[in-house]
């Protein structure tokens, strides 16, 4: 189906939890609902977070489920856009726990010999102290799927998400070309794709 576009609503404060019981109710203690979004056709979504895989259901009251598009060229105020898809094909894809986000709290370049730079890592004119001091202290990293349209033998995507020098949150994106090798191939000041996890892992960081 066609890609809907859809924006939250701005409503934090009422959750609803009917439609994940509905389509899981074995697994509703291991969500977080998070907000609400409303499609440009009046559809009206709630969207739940899984606690370990930090995926997300997009479900209406009727049982449908949705995925966000992500588009990196995605202006912060623009709408989203938001696809059907199948509810047992996105239950299974949430819940598989080998494919989860990790806490960190080291710093992550320990890990790699070498680092390189992509010409587009450059483009959001980020500079590279600052993207070494996010890898530095970085709260959170987990790996996306490469885009659609990718090659078949492109690697997953790195993201690491945290703050820099200057206080910013910057979200940094990197791809293993080769064993012990991370080559950064995006950095930007935080997306609203991502603000909820950094804001959930800062609070989780800062617990006693």
């Amino acid at each position: 189906m066609r890609p809907i576009k859809g924006r939250m609503t701005g409503d934090w404060e009422r959750p609803d939890w009917a439609p994940l019981i509905e389509l899981a109710p074995d697994h509703v203690d291991e969500f977080m609902w998070m907000f609400e979004a409303q499609l440009e056709n009046g559809l009206v979504l709630h969207a739940y977070k899984h606690w370990e895989t930090r995926r997300y259901l997009h479900l209406d009251s009727a049982g449908r489920a949705f995925v966000y598009l992500w588009d990196e060229n995605l202006a912060a105020d623009d709408d989203g856009r938001y696809e059907e898809v199948d509810p047992q094909w996105l239950l299974k894809l949430v819940l598989d726990r080998e494919r989860s986000a990790t806490f960190v709290r080291r710093n992550v370049l320990s890990e790699y010999e070498k680092v390189r730079w992509a010409r587009a890592a450059s483009k959001h004119r980020i500079p590279r102290r600052s993207v070494h001091h996010v890898f530095s202290r970085c709260r959170l990293r987990f790996a996306e799927p490469p885009p659609p349209g990718a090659p078949a033998e492109a690697s997953p995507r790195l993201v690491f998400v945290g703050d820099d020098d200057r206080g910013r949150a910057l979200e940094v994106m990197a791809v293993e070309p080769e064993n012990d090798t991370l080559l950064v191939i995006h950095a930007m000041e935080l997306r609203d794709r991502y603000r909820l996890d950094y804001e959930e892992a800062k609070r989780w960081q800062e617990e006693p």
